[in-house]
């Protein structure tokens, strides 16, 4: 089956796209990015989303050729031209473009293209029982904004592997903040605690805040390292992965070893809320 996408103003099928060798976002990994799903054909949370895709943009002064309203369109006419109308996973990439000189870029003629892909669940058991992080000392540079730059989360992919760990937490001088592909929440005497600051706000957090909201005590703050021994319950958020329970950190345990009260909580309401998405 031709898979299609979309590419400086036209769908094609990605056998056919292409993007210059020297486009600024390879050369100098200058661009923007955004990844969301999407439930029966729609993209969910769009408006989100894309908010958070034009402040990228802005921070980084490049062009969106495109209105929300199109790339709304598009993104639903990939989804049924893939035949991918159950879940499915969308990618948003904007760069400069052609490089000027090798380190410039011509702001009227940026490069931009959408990529739609099934979506694969993580392992049952992971939201069943539990899963692992594993920290790592770092602060992504602009951190609340998702550029094209992954480096430190890429190299580290072996290593979270090798340690069996669902995803890398990041800590930095003593504080938590996020995690290389999602966001992190801490549960003491059913307070939901979430950093605030250096990190990116993710969607599904947004969400999982909201849903919160006048059931549980919620504080927005910084986090301190020695905060994860004594927690009551962990877990992280994503687009692409949902809310996935946490049971252990590094090399210690937490709660028994059991999913808590409050995160099986979250995950039922979050199952319910995205069974009828917007």
């Amino acid at each position: 089956m031709v898979q299609y996408c979309f590419l400086n103003g036209k769908v094609l099928p990605i056998g056919e796209a292409k993007v210059s060798l020297s486009d600024i976002g390879l050369l100098r990994g200058y661009g923007i990015y955004d990844g969301m799903t999407a439930f029966k054909g729609r993209p969910f949370r769009f408006m989100d989303h894309w908010s958070r895709f034009v402040s990228g943009a802005h921070i980084l002064n490049l062009n969106i050729p495109i209105t929300e309203e199109k790339a709304e369109k598009i993104i639903m006419e990939l989804l049924e031209k893939n035949g991918l109308m159950d879940r499915a996973n969308i990618r948003m990439i904007l760069t400069g473009g052609e490089t000027l000189g090798g380190i410039e870029y011509d702001f009227e003629n940026p490069t931009f293209y959408i990529l739609t892909e099934k979506w694969e669940s993580l392992p049952p058991d992971y939201y069943q029982n539990g899963a692992k992080l594993v920290t790592y000392t770092h602060k992504r540079e602009l951190a609340e904004y998702k550029t094209t730059n992954y480096i430190r989360a890429t190299v580290l992919q072996n290593f979270r592997k090798e340690e069996k760990a669902v995803e890398i937490l990041y800590v930095y001088d003593g504080e938590v903040l996020e995690c290389a592909t999602s966001n992190v929440f801490l549960v003491k005497d059913k307070i939901l605690i979430t950093p605030v600051e250096n990190i990116l706000k993710g969607i599904t957090r947004k969400v999982v805040l909201e849903l919160a909201e006048g059931k549980y005590k919620i504080e927005e703050r910084s986090v301190r390292e020695e905060e994860l021994k004594t927690t009551d319950e962990i877990f992280i958020t994503s687009s692409f992965k949902d809310i996935v329970p946490i049971v252990g950190v590094d090399d210690f345990g937490f709660a028994g070893g059991e999913v808590g009260p409050v995160t099986k909580d979250l995950m039922a309401k979050f199952k319910a809320y995205i069974a009828v998405p917007e």
